[in-house]
């Protein structure tokens, strides 16, 4: 279990914990054999007021079967089962702090339910390793009130739409914003998550602006359902979009709304992408023990 600076027994029935950060996505970590929390406790947990505060929830345990560690995640509602990019990074770097890897080594683990490598880089960066294959549908158009909006949906482990702000259309057909920082993204944001274009299970929604070379973008998260400092799978489709479209080459860099920088490298062959990389801040905030 995770230590902390108390020389006192903790109370019975205390919950262990680290806060971890990554690029502006915040997540409370429980490591050790216990079973995960019920839903109605990660909800608590993750609660900014009368919890901890997290956009989500990780259990970390030691691994077997050729990984270093196995992670169970949880979005701050409490549901799970996707790839959370910034929480993988986040979950390298604590099980540096463990002992699990060691800085600058490459390891394999597991992340809700699938396998992804990566690294500690040092100097509070963490690198993650996706899966190159993913899935991108073509160009399409929804409507949301009188806007009109074009973008693409695309699948890296987590579902996203993504949405030049340059392409969102008014009533008259002019630009509806002025730039990124424009965009409503508590109502359009919400809007677009829950569109029926995307079916019951809806999308996370990303709001993207190229300026000064740099990808800047917005995301209001499923499973936090608001908009987040930074969404490292958002980061990842964002920049897939620019590239398959021709507007950026690999290495690209995206600035996440906490002013984080995220780096998504890839190669390409025979026009297919080859070692899809996440690469960012990734740090431990503190660690703590809450009441049950």
């Amino acid at each position: 279990m995770i230590g902390t600076s108390d020389s006192a027994p903790p109370a019975p029935g205390t919950l262990a914990f680290a806060k971890m950060c990554g690029a502006g996505n915040d997540f409370i970590v429980l490591d050790g054999g216990d079973p995960a929390p019920g839903l109605a406790r990660i909800v608590r947990l993750c609660e900014r007021r009368y919890g901890i505060g997290a956009d989500g929830l990780m259990m970390l345990r030691p691994g077997n079967a050729g990984v270093a560690f196995d992670v169970e995640f949880f979005n701050a509602d409490g549901s799970g089962g996707v790839l959370c990019g910034n929480g993988a990074r986040c979950a390298i770097e604590r099980a540096r702090i463990l002992g699990l890897a060691r800085p600058g080594e490459t390891i394999r683990f597991r992340f809700a339910g699938a396998v992804y490598s990566g690294a500690s880089l040092g100097e509070g960066l963490a690198r993650l390793d996706m899966d190159p294959r993913f899935a991108m549908g073509e160009p399409r158009l929804i409507r949301v009130g009188d806007l009109l909006l074009r973008g693409r949906f695309v699948d890296v482990g987590s579902r996203h739409f993504v949405v030049d702000v340059d392409a969102i259309e008014d009533s008259e057909g002019g630009r509806a914003f002025g730039d990124l920082d424009d965009v409503p993204l508590e109502t359009l944001g919400r809007a677009v998550r829950h569109h029926p274009e995307f079916g019951p299970l809806g999308v996370n929604a990303n709001f993207t602006e190229l300026r000064g070379g740099r990808l800047y973008v917005r995301t209001f998260e499923r499973g936090v359902e608001a908009e987040t400092l930074a969404c490292g799978t958002g980061s990842a489709s964002s920049a897939l979009v620019r590239w398959r479209d021709g507007q950026a080459e690999p290495p690209i860099v995206v600035v996440a709304r906490s002013g984080d920088e995220l780096q998504i490298g890839f190669g390409v062959r025979d026009g297919q992408v080859e070692g899809l990389t996440l690469t960012g801040p990734a740090f431990q905030s503190f660690e703590g023990r809450v009441a049950p």
